[in-house]
């Protein structure tokens, strides 16, 4: 929890209560058994589940905390980039706030629940990738009947526009800590999002849809008189590709993969992108092929492949917080204490993967991260701080002995 603590100290705290509260809270949602509830955190943190419900409606600066943390845990040689997603949320009942029709990827329909938009901070040193939260909101609902959704007014905000404002207000964070680029989804690749982006100052790092229509740069001999000539006619193929200069990446998963670049101007962006073709042989004359592309004209081929696939982070910090520090467990309807404990389940998160990798390089080894092991080991913390409570135990003589801290691990998986 040192690096937690250290974060706090650096933030605005309404004061020693709250401060107390938020630490016990994150110690109980890495390791408690059961759901991440009122009711089941009050049964092993000895505070009452009325305090828990009254202090997660108030206002709490996760997105400085998590900035104070990352920017701490960071090294020299790593490279920070932003990415931002949404991940679905089920939930039965009909007062839950911002409970709407919203697109469930595992079931590949939209469906009843809510819906996270986070944007996290992605580490890259080499080949090991990291991702960390940094601001999760709910996003606002469109209505829970094709009635409601029929009834939405021209010029009425969209989601879009909620995922745009999001990451306005995350941009004094990313700019602190250095970040120019943001690598997103392909439902994001459109006009308002990204050149919304780049009037922030931020390159956008995305797929294209196959369909996606793009035109040739016109280099050839102008008019003396009119319009000058600014692209070229018809489709764009892989003969656009083939005079480029070929970039060969040997992927893990993939095998061996071919990447080339060209700059296009894009019909949907209405704009001049970078675009890298990136093909995969899978038999003699077969290969798949997709294109990605970046608002930064000057981002090598492998730049913009090596951020892109390092989005995928986000998709793991998804799976975690909602495996292990209850990210869908919330006990309420109110949209205050949504926020706080979405939030609060995925600062958890970053506080057991920070923890993780400072031990990492204290002892000078490398290994796979494991929410399982941290999950016992702070559960097996909160049984021996019960215990010298109940019976009077002295806890400094238990804790400073010397196998104290191998008996935390008791149970973990061994690497």
């Amino acid at each position: 929890m040192k690096i937690l603590i250290q974060a706090l100290s650096k933030i605005n705290i309404l004061n020693k209560n709250q401060y107390d509260f938020f630490i016990v809270l994150i110690q109980g949602f890495i390791g408690i058994t059961g759901k991440r509830t009122f009711r089941n955190l009050a049964r092993y943190m000895q505070i009452d589940e009325h305090t828990f419900s009254r202090q997660m409606a108030k206002a709490f600066n996760f997105i400085g905390l998590n900035t104070e943390m990352i920017k701490s845990s960071k090294n020299n040689g790593e490279i920070l980039i932003a990415a931002q997603d949404a991940s679905f949320m089920q939930k039965s009942g009909k007062s839950t706030h911002g409970l709407g029709f919203f697109w469930n990827g595992c079931a590949s329909k939209a469906e009843k629940g809510l819906e996270l938009d986070e944007i996290a901070i992605i580490k890259i040193n080499g080949d090991k990738k990291e991702g960390y939260h940094l601001s999760a909101q709910q996003t606002p609902s469109n209505g829970i009947s094709k009635a409601d959704k029929k009834k939405k007014k021209i010029g009425e905000p969209t989601r879009i526009d909620h995922y745009l404002q999001h990451a306005k207000q995350v941009l004094p964070q990313l700019i602190e800590l250095g970040i120019r680029y943001m690598a997103f989804d392909a439902f994001l690749a459109k006009d308002k999002y990204v050149n919304g982006l780049v009037e922030l100052g931020l390159h956008g790092i995305s797929k294209l849809r196959m369909d996606a229509r793009l035109k040739r740069l016109y280099t050839g001999p102008q008019k003396a008189r009119g319009r000058k000539r600014l692209f070229d006619n018809g489709s764009i193929g892989f003969n656009d590709f083939k005079d480029a200069d070929v970039v060969k990446v040997n992927d893990e998963d993939e095998g061996v993969i071919e990447l080339r670049q060209q700059k296009l101007y894009s019909v949907s962006l209405k704009r001049i992108i970078n675009v890298v073709s990136i093909r995969k042989y899978k038999a003699s004359n077969e290969y798949g092929e997709i294109f990605l592309f970046s608002t930064d004209l000057e981002l090598s081929a492998i730049q913009i492949y090596q951020y892109y696939a390092a989005r995928f982070q986000i998709e793991f910090i998804f799976r975690d917080a909602k495996g292990f520090t209850g990210l869908t467990d919330f006990q309420t309807r109110d949209a205050r204490r949504i926020h706080f404990h979405i939030n609060a389940s995925l600062t958890a998160l970053n506080v057991a993967k920070l923890q993780d990798a400072a031990m990492q390089q204290e002892q000078d080894v490398q290994h796979a991260f494991s929410m399982t092991n941290w999950a016992r080991k702070y559960h097996v913390d909160i049984i021996i701080n019960r215990f010298i409570s109940m019976f009077g135990f002295d806890q400094t003589s238990i804790k400073s002995h010397p196998d104290y801290e191998s008996f935390l691990s008791f149970g973990n998986i061994t690497h």
